[in-house]
């Protein structure tokens, strides 16, 4: 399905009309957030040293072989200890450059998100493999973590014939540690989508209001998130709703079942 026809069904089942006033629009935000291999597109504002293809695949091999998410672990963080903070300011600097004509609010809340999936991620990723510590390390990644990684490599072997993939590549590193390391979404809770539906969690699952949306976007993180789609609207405001409903339900389940 082409990524023109995905958005259109997103943008109508958000609902609400588009953030956008100028500039970048509704759809173009969505495909900013959704199809990560578009999103790498532009200009090359990078340092230091390139990135090969066949780098990448033997890494995504050795991904693939892991048989614990500390296995995992390690070699993410080897992968990523090749990049410093000014890679992590120029992903960021050059999402500000694609969003900089959108409304200040939801440019401000859309950005917010950004960074915390960029620099937040990084940071958890050093900290962890630092204190060789963490609950569940030893546990085996997710059965999608083969996709993912063959994913990867097919993805930064098709930028490599455009331009250096060692951005995608460090994209799809930090989401690898967020999607099957620490298992959240690779998009954090409370990332904004045009419309105004954002990534929840509630109840200890995580909600996406495009989840199943876009499995059809080639090189997506969203076939491998741990979010699932979202069966209501995931409007901030929903949460107030959801725990209003809960305390009915368990008032009508107490007295239901009183036997005093």
């Amino acid at each position: 399905m082409q990524l023109r026809a995905i958005l259109e069904r997103i943008r109508r089942f958000l609902g609400r009309e588009g953030s956008s006033r100028s500039g970048t629009g509704p759809d173009e935000v969505s495909s900013l957030l959704i199809d990560t291999f578009a999103e790498d597109g532009g200009e090359e504002t990078g340092h230091g040293e390139t990135v090969s293809a066949a780098a990448i695949r033997t890494a995504c091999r050795r991904m693939q072989e892991t048989e614990t998410k500390r296995d995992l672990l390690r070699i993410i963080a080897d992968e990523t200890a090749a990049y410093d903070l000014r890679d992590l300011e120029a992903m960021n600097a050059r999402f500000e450059r694609k969003v900089a004509h959108l409304p200040e609010d939801y440019r401000g809340r859309l950005l917010s998100s950004v960074r915390e999936e960029i620099f937040g991620a990084h940071h958890r990723l050093i900290l962890l493999s630092r204190n060789g510590g963490g609950r569940g390390l030893d546990e085996s990644p997710a059965p999608a973590l083969g996709g993912y990684c063959s994913m990867v490599a097919e993805a930064c072997t098709a930028k490599a014939r455009e331009k250096d993939p060692k951005y995608l590549y460090l994209k799809y590193l930090l989401s690898a540690f967020t999607i099957f390391v620490v298992e959240e979404p690779a998009h954090p809770v409370g990332t904004p989508f045009p419309g105004g539906q954002i990534v929840d969690e509630w109840e200890g699952i995580y909600l996406c209001p495009v989840r199943d949306l876009a499995d059809d976007v080639p090189f997506a993180l969203c076939p491998y998130c741990p979010a699932v789609q979202s069966t209501e609207p995931t409007y901030p405001e929903m949460r107030a709703r959801r725990q209003e409903r809960r305390r009915r339900e368990c008032l009508a389940n107490y007295w239901t079942n009183y036997k005093g």
